[in-house]
């Protein structure tokens, strides 16, 4: 259940990225290459992470684990894979994430920390072993 909450905190993110891009592109009449990339990749991103959240809430142990990959992905994407595909420098990129400055960089930093605590905490749930069932059987009389 943790692994799911964090997921759909984690969408909450994504999704207020997106949406904060898309406003930029519509306020300043500027739908760049990077906007759209933004948008496109923050509304496809948030809809993957519900879908794996709603199998991990449904207690499917596949799901559990595609959740904790497509996390890894966007951290590993986040952190490392835009930077280089973008010439930015990793220390430029880090402090777009982590430096909290504004709103475009604080959400993106804020579904980087939680995909990354979604993944943990779903590796952590789909690893563990139950040699009982899921819930406690009715009484029958």
């Amino acid at each position: 259940m943790a692994a799911g909450i964090l997921a759909l905190i984690a969408v909450g993110m994504l999704v207020w990225f997106a949406l904060n891009d898309a406003l930029y592109g519509i306020r300043h009449d500027d739908w760049s290459r990077l906007v759209v990339q933004n948008v496109v990749a923050g509304v496809i991103g948030a809809g993957a992470l519900l879908v794996a959240a709603a199998f991990t809430f449904a207690r499917r142990i596949p799901g559990v684990w595609t959740l904790c990959g497509l996390c890894v992905l966007y951290v590993v994407a986040n952190l490392v894979l835009a930077p280089l595909l973008r010439g930015t420098p990793l220390g430029t990129q880090f402090t777009f994430l982590f430096g909290f400055d504004k709103v475009n960089g604080t959400a993106a930093g804020l579904a980087t920390i939680f995909c990354a605590l979604t993944a943990i905490m779903a590796a952590i749930a789909a690893s563990v072993r139950s040699y009982g069932p899921a819930a406690a059987a009715p009484r029958r009389s």
